[in-house]
């Protein structure tokens, strides 16, 4: 039983306001199997059966109090708003994530509409607002459709790696006052030689106005400026920090900043305390590095699943355990699978000190919807994230989903290449990885997936880098799924074996999936996960591993954990076994 209002933290970490009210905890809820409520109008005169629901967990989960492995196409939430009387002006509501088509209505006014399951809503709401009690309606339509992207989430077809759907609200929902021209994102990239940052802060729209900028370190000032936006809707400010602290794993310290935004013509003024880190990641001569330092990547799948609220963490706290655990194993960094994560997780990681690769969730058949939804969700997830000092690399896309054929279809490759010139030119401070696993064609690491198939790491390594258009796998429908793309180049490109592992341990159904035969009891456990990981010791052109994968989810039953988070084996032992890796004596061989 979920006491109090569930998730009562500021749910935007790198951008916070003192005013603002959270919408989480009892909702209506009613499914609308014949979609018949658009029709009813009841956005206007409210659902006429409906069931309680807890937001902001979704309507698969057991927190939600519905629990419906399989619901309607179309659902609906509604609640009462009332705004405090001294919110005078702008109001913005905001969601956090609704899957999949999101439309708002607010005293029988439709306010506006989303498509997209994983990337934040922000709809402006004053205009249809009255004194006193609001009626807040939200029509959510989902499907099972490849079309869209849905990440591990099963549709028309479910893969032993796919996992029940996601239907609906299932991030912190939220309203807050804010001006005429609002502060909505900022981003960073730092110089670890000149020690100069590079700060920007983007906004709801042009403004001639004053941006201020101030950044202190344990409460003692380190810099401050200001800039006049020029009636533009984004501004820049590049400051020196002299014998600045460097983020790290090792250290992961971080510098508070405060954002003032004076609009000249309205006499408004935005307020925002942020925080970041200052760190560099780059590519040089062949390298993954680090604030200029060779980056050897120990990583983790994580598919982001939780008990109770499957999607969503039951707690804040859970997520900081995923971190911890996570650091705990000997882990430097978690890739966050087919999955955008929630923002208070990037949280933990910037806190904590653990890498992050940032993923966009797939679809599997390339329509026009898909290039549109993914690349429209895609661009509003790295605005989202692009603050975050744990975030180190950006993933448009995971084993050729959704761009099955784009060995032989241009449109395809087009796809691909196009969305990492979005990627780079939105920010250029992060490494891109343009298709996980295989197929390479753009990008600035080489990424490959190899599941150990009875044959070393190593050789199949060097056989890749001396015939890089030999096969990685033919696992999916017997089609050869090559190392690079005809006319790609990976002269030069640090290698990262970015899933591998994946060895089972465990019981619970017939339909229990993992790769390889799975081990009987915990010593076989332990002597294949130490197996591959000499395998990977023993291949000095990886510059990093990522290990399938954190947890148990449903019928997968690879995780180092149980679902629950238990070990399987001791966290020591786990650690013990991961320390060794690193090749810090290697010399790392490259691409071509």
């Amino acid at each position: 039983m979920i006491m109090g209002v569930p998730r009562p933290e500021y749910p935007r970490p790198t951008l916070v306001r003192d005013q603002w009210l959270n919408l989480n905890g009892p909702w209506l809820f009613e499914m609308d199997a014949e979609d018949q409520g658009l029709r009813s109008a009841w956005f206007s005169t409210g659902l006429p059966k409906p069931s309680p629901i807890v937001v902001p967990y979704p309507v698969e989960s057991e927190a939600s109090g519905i629990q419906q492995l399989v619901p309607a196409d179309v659902v609906w939430y509604q609640r009462e708003l009332e705004i405090p009387v001294d919110w005078q002006d702008r109001v913005v509501l905001r969601i956090g994530a609704c899957d999949h088509w999101t439309r708002v209505f607010v005293n029988g006014q439709e306010v506006g509409q989303h498509r997209g399951g994983y990337a934040p809503i922000a709809l402006d709401i004053a205009h249809a607002l009255k004194p006193g009690v609001n009626r807040l309606v939200i029509r959510v339509q989902d499907s099972l459709s490849w079309t869209q992207p849905r990440g591990k989430q099963a549709g028309t077809t479910r893969w032993p790696i796919d996992y029940d759907s996601v239907t609906g609200i299932w991030q912190t929902v939220w309203v807050e006052p804010l001006p005429t021209v609002s502060i909505e994102s900022t981003s960073f990239d730092y110089c670890c030689v000149s020690g100069e940052l590079t700060y920007r802060v983007y906004f709801s729209g042009q403004i001639d106005g004053e941006q201020t900028l101030e950044i202190s370190r344990n409460g003692v000032p380190v810099a401050k400026a200001s800039v006049e936006t020029g009636l533009r809707s984004e501004a820049r400010f590049k400051v020196v920090i002299e014998d600045g602290e460097l983020w790290s794993p090792a250290a992961p310290h971080l510098y508070d900043v405060s954002l003032k935004l004076v609009n000249h013509r309205t006499n408004e003024i935005d307020e925002v305390t942020s925080y970041l880190g200052l760190r560099e990641v780059s590519v040089d001569n062949g390298e993954l590095r680090l604030n200029g330092e060779r980056l050897f990547l120990k990583g983790i799948l994580d598919q982001g699943y939780f008990p109770g609220g499957w999607y969503t963490a039951m707690t804040d706290d859970d997520l900081r355990a995923d971190v911890e655990l996570t650091l705990a194993m000997g882990l430097n960094c978690a890739r966050k699978h087919q999955k955008a994560e929630d923002p208070r997780y990037l949280y933990w990681a910037d806190r904590l000190g653990l890498l992050v690769w940032a993923e966009m969730p797939s679809g599997k058949i390339f329509t026009t919807e898909l290039i549109e939804t993914l690349t429209g969700e895609w661009i509003e997830l790295i605005k989202r994230d692009r603050a975050h000092p744990s975030v180190i690399a950006w993933v448009p896309f995971n084993e050729s989903w959704g761009v099955w054929h784009q060995a032989e279809r241009p449109e395809q490759r087009a796809f691909v290449e196009g969305v990492v010139g979005i990627t780079k030119a939105l920010d250029s401070s992060r490494p891109v990885v343009g298709n996980d696993g295989w197929e390479f064609s753009a990008g600035d690491l080489w990424t490959l997936h190899l599941y150990f198939e009875n044959r070393d790491v190593a050789t199949r390594l060097a056989e890749l880098i001396e015939q890089p258009d030999s096969s990685v796998t033919d696992e999916y429908g017997g089609l050869k799924r090559v190392g690079a793309l005809p006319g790609a180049n990976i002269e030069g490109l640090p290698i990262l074996l970015t899933e591998c592992g994946g060895v089972g341990f465990g019981h619970y159904s017939e339909e229990d999936f993992s790769y390889g035969e799975i081990p009987q009891t915990e010593q076989a456990f332990e002597t294949q996960i130490r197996e591959i990981a000499a395998m990977i010791g023993a291949a000095p052109q990886l510059q990093g591993f990522v290990w399938t994968q954190l947890t148990d989810i449903q019928q997968e039953i690879n995780g180092l954990l149980y679902f629950d988070r238990r070990p399987k084996l001791p966290l020591a032992t786990l650690r013990e076994i991961f320390d060794q890796l690193g090749h810090e004596n290697a010399v790392f061989a490259k691409g071509g």
